[in-house]
């Protein structure tokens, strides 16, 4: 969020201040010099309550407070805040096959998914949105709802699973079933670092996609690097990974382009973050602040009048 306004009037400010300035000390100096008629200088300080002489900056501050907010308000102030907009509602389809462990990510494929998804839903709202994972088969985490809170500690949860594989196709007919109902248009974030070897074909699931009228936008997850060996906590042992990109493209281009999705393979954090925003478009909203500041204007008056007439109040 940021506040613009021109600067036309700047140099109209800058003599103002200075103004408010001068007057001020004159002021102070006419003030000292009227104190000089009376004899008893103690006496006088506790009728005012306070130091004959003592100088607060106080209302020269709310002043000159006063002028700026005017000023900023006959520039054409416009506050402009950017935010995530999106007429759709969405399924995460979340690959947690053993391959996305993979550390060419940090730590891992998964959990660098994971950390990106979680910012993803920092700056979407009021957007209904499910999760699905799969590995050997497909897994409905959560149904579609519009509670940050319980997507986000979804997500948090989500780990490698089993059986072993990768059911493409599963998981898009399962991510389909949560959006049947949805009269918003409908998409599906598909996330995998595979090729589908399990389940239902990835044609067959096409058929049910297009039916329902479901975008597909397909990210492909991993870096170029020769093989990779690490450890698997969930079966003991040590696995070796194959050389990325292990990937059916032709397939996962196919789905995106049947489906009037779109098409990604990334190979880091920053990529992934870019492609899950294409789903959805940014947009800039802009309000003006006049009547806000001339209404701040009038409150900081009032102090600086109610403090002119009790603890300021120039001597009789």
């Amino acid at each position: 969020m940021r506040l613009i306004f021109t600067y036309e009037y700047l140099n109209l400010l800058l003599i103002l201040i200075g103004l408010v300035v001068i007057v001020f000390l004159l002021s102070k100096k006419f003030s000292k010099k009227r104190t000089m008629i009376f004899g008893n200088y103690e006496i006088l300080e506790k009728t005012m309550g306070r130091k004959i002489f003592s100088v607060s900056i106080v209302p020269l501050i709310l002043r000159i407070i006063v002028f700026t907010l005017i000023i900023i308000a006959i520039s054409d102030p416009r506050l402009v805040y950017g935010q995530y907009v999106a007429n759709t509602d969405f399924v995460m389809a979340l690959d947690t096959s053993s391959s996305m462990l993979t550390p060419d990510f940090t730590p891992n494929r998964l959990e660098a998914a994971k950390d990106v998804y979680l910012e993803w839903l920092d700056n979407i709202e009021k957007t209904n949105i499910g999760i699905v994972t799969f590995a050997g088969q497909a897994y409905v985490k959560t149904s579609l709802t519009d509670d940050p809170n319980e997507l986000k500690k979804t997500m948090k949860r989500v780990k490698l699973e089993q059986p072993a594989g990768t059911a493409i196709g599963d998981a898009l007919i399962t991510s389909t079933s949560l959006l049947h109902s949805s009269e918003r248009n409908r998409t599906i974030i598909l996330t995998t670092d595979g090729i589908s070897n399990m389940g239902i074909g990835v044609n067959e699931s096409l058929k049910t996609l297009k039916e329902n009228g479901i975008n597909v936008i397909v990210i492909g997850i991993g870096t170029k690097q020769e093989n990779v060996t690490v450890y698997d906590n969930e079966t003991d042992t040590n696995t070796t990974y194959a050389k990325f990109p292990d990937l059916d493209e032709d397939a996962l281009k196919m789905i995106a382009r049947e489906t009037s999705g779109m098409y990604f393979v990334v190979s880091n954090k920053t990529a992934l973050s870019e492609a899950l925003k294409a789903g959805i478009k940014y947009k800039e909203a802009v309000i003006s602040p006049t009547f806000y500041l001339l209404l701040l204007v009038c409150f900081v008056l009032l102090i600086e009048w109610g403090l002119e007439i009790t603890k300021y109040r120039p001597l009789p």
